[in-house]
């Protein structure tokens, strides 16, 4: 397999933690790196107060050894689309990469997650989109659920869709999946994907 992404995950929305955990593993990153933001516990809440920081260190430099940001979206505050926006297009004023990573088709942690979505679809400095395909990370399959957002939705974003997905051996049925309108409600490709699994 031809790896030319690799996302530093930590679990944490706290930029500072999430750099200092980041560092032990960075040498090992291959293609274009990302550093993971946020997760899907309390340690991975985004709130206003940390996208603010965020930006700080964006503005500071504090993540210049990067390629980009992954903002794993999954628990956090409501109201925050607006400061997503301004994080997205400070990342970019930066030459950082902006790569948004949502459970399954919407974040399950944030209660306006339809307007959420509805931003992130139209923000033009996403670059990569990435619903997760699982909810353990331990599935033999993939895994279609959707709550609130239908699938047919990420066909409106210009971002390029690339699932996460458990294994490499799923991305064949990923693609079928989203091609196949009888199923995901419209049809569309998917361009590469991300694999949780550690290889």
């Amino acid at each position: 397999m031809n790896t030319n992404l690799v996302v530093a995950f930590s679990g944490w929305a706290n930029p500072y933690n999430a750099l200092s955990d980041s560092g032990a593993i960075y040498s090992n990153l291959v293609g274009l790196k990302f550093i993971s933001i946020g997760g899907g516990n309390t340690n991975g809440r985004f709130t206003s107060q940390i996208l603010i920081q965020l930006n700080s260190m964006i503005v500071a430099g504090s993540l210049s050894a990067y390629d980009g940001i992954c903002y794993d979206i999954e628990e956090g505050d409501s109201g925050l689309a607006t400061a997503f926006s301004t994080s997205f297009a400070v990342a970019k004023a930066n030459s950082l990469k902006v790569l948004v990573t949502v459970s399954h088709s919407a974040p399950y942690g944030i209660n306006d997650k339809v307007q959420l979505m509805n931003a992130l679809f139209a923000d033009p400095n996403i670059d990569i989109l990435s619903p997760q395909l699982y909810s353990s990370g331990t599935e033999s399959s993939n895994d279609y659920t959707y709550s609130g957002v239908p699938w047919s939705s990420y066909a409106t974003t210009s971002a390029a869709i690339v699932p996460s997905i458990v294994s490499a051996s799923m991305y064949a049925d990923a693609q079928a999946f989203f091609l196949d309108s009888s199923r995901s409600g419209t049809s569309f490709a998917i361009q590469g994907f991300i694999q949780w699994k550690q290889s």
